[in-house]
């Protein structure tokens, strides 16, 4: 229980969550241009569970520009900090307006951008070169590491999250894609990840479910194996707005099965299961 809210049943004992603004255990919401009735709601009801929101894609591009001004203020004011999606960056990068965009994020209310190369193929330096740039405008800056539709050796991968971190970017997240290759983890990845970074800095991310064969259940299943892998304050992305609590039952190992190690039906003398 975050230590500055009051929940029913608090006698019951879950792991502990630090509360925000959180260092570890982050979850960035992903916002497919939900109306801000939605939205206000979502944030009454779980904001203290959301780290991040990012419109997703290009989707900024088409909300009328006042209800994504709102939609960036609301945000804001729950203590959720915002980015658009990486793809757009890249859009941006390719037809040479970056710096343009950055700017315009900055003028609608944006306090994040995501550097990504999902699609796009930037060198090192030029990744480095837009992560820099955008913290000089004092936004907080996500790289994000992997392709959409190829897997990279580990090497590769792991020298562009250093690439990432030593160029400012305050996080960087990990494609999902390339995470869970046939729908098995890449072990020796994980744990090259957790041993040469900083585990704070990184957010792995989950796959969204309008990509092919992901469903919500794939998901919940991934979200459930890092979780532990990696402990409850292990840092996830891309959680649905009606993700929120399940993902938050899946950190504190109340979540339907007992594989977590240090989750609440361990602590209440469930055997925890092997995998």
């Amino acid at each position: 229980m975050t230590p500055s809210m009051t929940t029913a049943f608090s006698s019951f004992h879950m792991p502990e969550r630090q509360d925000k603004p959180r260092r570890s255990g982050l979850s960035m919401m992903i916002d497919w241009g939900m109306g801000t009735d939605r939205q206000a709601d979502t944030l009454n009801s779980a904001g203290h569970y959301i780290d991040f929101a990012k419109i997703a894609a290009g989707i900024a591009r088409f909300l009328p520009r006042d209800v994504l001004v709102e939609k960036l203020a609301l945000y804001t004011a729950q203590d959720v900090s915002t980015s658009p999606g990486g793809l757009f960056a890249e859009l941006a990068l390719s037809s040479g307006r970056y710096e343009e965009f950055v700017d315009e994020v900055l003028a609608v209310g944006f306090t994040g951008i995501e550097v990504s190369d999902n699609l796009l193929d930037l060198t090192p330096r030029d990744k480095a070169k837009a992560i820099t740039h955008a913290r000089a405008q004092g936004l907080k800056v996500f790289g994000e590491v992997g392709k959409k539709h190829a897997v990279q050796d580990d090497d590769t991968f792991i020298a562009d999250v250093a690439n990432c971190l030593e160029a400012g970017a305050d996080w960087v997240f990990l494609e999902a894609a390339e995470l869970f290759v046939d729908r098995v983890p890449r072990r020796d990845l994980f744990m090259r990840l957790r041993t040469e970074f900083d585990s704070d800095r990184l957010i792995y991310e989950l796959p969204v479910v309008i990509l092919p064969g992901i469903t919500r259940d794939f998901k919940h299943e991934m979200t459930a194996w890092m979780v532990r892998e990696m402990g409850t304050e292990v840092n996830l992305a891309n959680i649905e707005w009606d993700e929120l609590y399940t993902t938050e039952l899946a950190r504190r190992g109340f979540a339907g099965d007992t594989s977590h190690p240090d989750g609440a039906y361990a602590r209440a003398g469930f055997t925890v299961e092997e995998h």
